[in-house]
C-alpha cells in the first residue's frame, strides 16, 4: 500500500483492523470516507487518517489522578 494510491476495500480492511464487510457496510451507510466513480469504490490514505483523527476519543484520565483530583477538591 503506498500511501499516494487509491486503497480498495481490502486494503482498509487491514489497515484498520476490520472485516472486509465492516468496511463494505461503513461505505453503505456514509460513514467512513471514500471515493466512488463508474461503480468502483476506492480510498485515500490521507482521508482515512483524516477521518480517524476525527474519530479518536480523548485520553482517558488515569483513575490514581482522578481519585487526586476528587480529594484536592474536597480541601
Amino acid at each position: 500500500m503506498t500511501t499516494n494510491s487509491l486503497w480498495i476495500v481490502k486494503e482498509v480492511a487491514d489497515y484498520l483492523n476490520v472485516k472486509d464487510s465492516t468496511i463494505r457496510y461503513w461505505t453503505h451507510i456514509g460513514y467512513i470516507p471514500r471515493i466512488k466513480f463508474k461503480g468502483a469504490v476506492r480510498f485515500r490514505k490521507a482521508d482515512i487518517d483524516e477521518w480517524l483523527t476525527r474519530c479518536a476519543v480523548g485520553s482517558r484520565v488515569d483513575p490514581s489522578e482522578y481519585a487526586s483530583r476528587i480529594l484536592r477538591g474536597r480541601r
